[in-house]
């Protein structure tokens, strides 16, 4: 298990056999974390990590909607993403499959598929955000934890925290 530290309080992980779980508290209701997760306007401003920006993010939320992304590198380099839905409980869960695209949203090899089932759980007036990232094997968690995907979701959940502290995103 490793915990990284913020300002207020740690991103959690533990990694098993072919899945890694993050955990974070915000001080947010859950609705407002769920939106902040769900919608184009916000997931601009949090999603990757610094310093990549979010250029185009589309959102079509229901069962079988794609999320397709792009992040942007300071030098210009883009990497595209997109993830399909399967599951969308406002505001207590969503789950979707999730890998790298092309910019027209066909999915690539570039990474393996992951499976994220991510809860938003009511926690002492705040929430609990969960997510759970699952893999077909053991050899493609670990593919994807040498590319940094833990470290990389310690930053995004740690930026979407100081938009809730600073008052962002209410």
């Amino acid at each position: 298990m490793t915990t990284n530290q913020s300002a207020n309080n740690a991103v959690t992980t533990r990694i098993e056999e072919k899945e890694f779980i993050t955990e974070r508290i915000f001080n947010a209701p859950p609705e407002l974390v769920f939106d902040a997760y769900t919608q184009p306007e916000h997931l601009k401003r949090w999603w990757a990590p610094l310093p990549y920006t979010i250029p185009t993010c589309n959102v079509d939320l229901r069962p079988g909607g794609v999320w397709h992304y792009s992040m942007c590198s300071p030098e210009g380099e883009v990497h595209w993403a997109r993830s399909v839905y399967r599951e969308i409980v406002r505001p207590e869960r969503l789950e979707y499959t999730s890998t790298f695209a092309d910019e027209h949203g066909n999915a690539t090899d570039d990474i393996p598929e992951q499976l994220n089932k991510v809860t938003f759980e009511p926690f002492e007036g705040r929430t609990k955000l969960t997510i759970r990232v699952q893999f077909d094997t053991q050899a493609d968690l670990q593919a994807t934890l040498k590319m940094g995907m833990v470290e990389g979701m310690t930053m995004i959940f740690n930026h979407l925290d100081e938009l809730f502290v600073k008052g962002e995103i209410a």
